[in-house]
């Protein structure tokens, strides 16, 4: 009887050694099989939101050319207006264009679009995409932060005139804006990289540094260094 109760006693840790090892593996692999399921959802999920979100802007862009035709509808205008086809840059491009003389930038591209500034001569603008028209190419430029229309590529160059006039500072990195031009004057401001500073002038320091003398989008005026930025 002895024996009989010991062998049993036996066969039950037994059984329980052998769950203890087996129920762990099998739900590290059922975890493993529900990991790699979820990241297979996400990979081809994201794709799909790309696509979404590439067919949100065609259909805002679409949204402000119907308005454009229904308002020249109600005004009776006979323009037909030649809605632009907004693309990145070709490679051949030059990413910053310079006006010849004082020209208009439009909101379409062609001229019988509103007039949203007009930039003087020798300024340079940001090139942010292009489109080939029946009167030829006109470049998507931007103006300001705020402010992005058409320009006609006959009225700027892609060579840098040499009385160029900067009208803005672009940082290559976080920059100190500061109260003089050297290291030793006070930081009134940090901006951020690709942050875009009115051009006020220039200045060579004592120690042959030439540094801009800018205004930021708070309002502060002071000094950034060259080597840590570009001029347009």
């Amino acid at each position: 009887m002895k024996k009989k109760l010991l062998a049993t006693v036996g066969a039950v840790l037994g059984l329980s050694l052998v769950l203890t090892f087996i129920t762990p593996t099998s739900t590290k692999a059922d975890s493993n099989l529900l990991l790699a399921s979820v990241e297979w959802v996400q990979a081809q999920l994201n794709p799909l939101q790309t696509k979404v979100t590439t067919l949100e802007k065609q259909v805002a862009e679409q949204d402000v050319i119907i308005k454009q035709l229904q308002k020249a509808v109600a005004e009776g205008s006979s323009v037909v207006v030649t809605p632009p086809t907004t693309t990145n840059p070709p490679t051949e491009t030059t990413a910053v264009i310079y006006t010849k003389a004082s020209a208009k930038v439009h909101s379409g591209a062609t001229k019988n679009y509103k007039v949203l500034a007009t930039i003087a001569a020798n300024k340079g603008l940001s090139v942010i995409g292009e489109h080939k028209g029946a009167d030829g190419i006109w470049y998507r430029v931007e103006v300001s932060a705020t402010v992005k229309g058409w320009i006609f590529s006959g009225d700027v160059s892609t060579t840098k005139p040499v009385d160029f006039v900067p009208s803005k500072v672009i940082t290559k990195e976080s920059t100190n804006v500061r109260k003089g031009a050297t290291t030793n004057y006070k930081s009134l401001e940090t901006v951020a990289k690709g942050s875009s500073l009115t051009y006020l002038g220039s200045f060579k320091n004592a120690n042959g540094e030439t540094w801009y003398n800018v205004q930021t989008a708070k309002g502060n005026k002071g000094w950034v260094l060259s080597t840590l930025t570009e001029v347009k």
